[in-house]
């Protein structure tokens, strides 16, 4: 009867043993946690990966002007969301609200020669007197929805201190002589950390350019697409294929809010 005991005893240290190792071996994968908003999910309905961060959240305070965030903490997913929210001011134009759009810019903005270039046309329309077409739908020239197109591509990153980062938007500008139309563009923003994120640069990065070597290409854009829509469209798998038919998918994302 001894015997079988050690023989029994002998044989569950065996089995614990293998146990033991299988476990170490295959450790069970940690489920995603809730603070990691930058946990890529499945593939979106065009095949881009979906992000857990949204378009209109990530700050924890408001400049100026009451809407646009501000405060946010210096890692990679929220200079994403700062693109996002700051992504109006550098291209919406509308004449009742530009003074405090300008104000705004300039408090989530450092000083440089992006600043002017991205407010050109701005100025221009609502100081110039005799436009051939005027604003709709009060006061609009440009109205930009950044979940129409709810994509974007981190560049570069380096939290707390710089990133670049890519955002894909739909808007509806103002024509000559007819309707509103929409549009899709990519606007390039390079985000310096001072305390919290701010735009240090700025541009609309035509076919061809790099942003000065800092971006892949300059993103999709609707020029050569008829977009004769006047409300800008939710995005479909013929304007995708067409916007994306020279450039490079790779590194694009969605928003978790966009438009689908």
């Amino acid at each position: 009867m001894r015997k079988h005991w050690k023989l029994l005893t002998a044989l569950g240290a065996v089995i614990v043993i293998i146990a033991v190792a299988v476990v170490l071996l295959n450790p069970p994968t940690p489920a995603p946690r809730k603070d990691e908003p930058s946990a890529l999910q499945a593939s979106g309905k065009f095949g881009f990966p979906v992000s857990g961060i949204k378009i209109g959240e990530g700050g924890t305070k408001t400049a100026s002007d009451g809407k646009t965030i501000t405060g946010y903490n210096g890692t990679c997913d929220s200079a994403a969301q700062a693109a996002a929210n700051y992504t109006p001011l550098v291209k919406d134009v509308n004449v009742s609200t530009w003074a405090q759009q300008k104000k705004t810019l300039a408090e989530v903005g450092k000083p440089g020669p992006w600043i002017e270039k991205m407010t050109y046309e701005g100025d221009l329309l609502t100081t110039a007197k005799d436009l051939p077409s005027g604003p709709f739908d009060g006061g609009w020239f440009t109205r930009t929805d950044i979940a129409s197109a709810g994509l974007y591509r981190v560049a570069s990153c380096d939290e707390k201190k710089k990133a670049v980062v890519q955002v894909f938007f739909g808007a509806v500008s103002a024509n000559v002589k007819t309707a509103p139309s929409a549009f899709f563009q990519t606007v390039t923003l390079e985000l310096t950390w001072g305390g919290d994120w701010k735009i240090s640069d700025a541009a609309i990065v035509q076919s061809g350019q790099d942003f000065g070597g800092r971006v892949k290409d300059g993103g999709p854009m609707s020029v050569g697409t008829n977009m004769e829509d006047e409300a800008t469209p939710v995005l479909r798998d013929e304007l995708v294929n067409a916007f994306f038919k020279d450039i490079t998918r790779e590194g694009w994302v969605e928003y978790a809010n966009a438009k689908r």
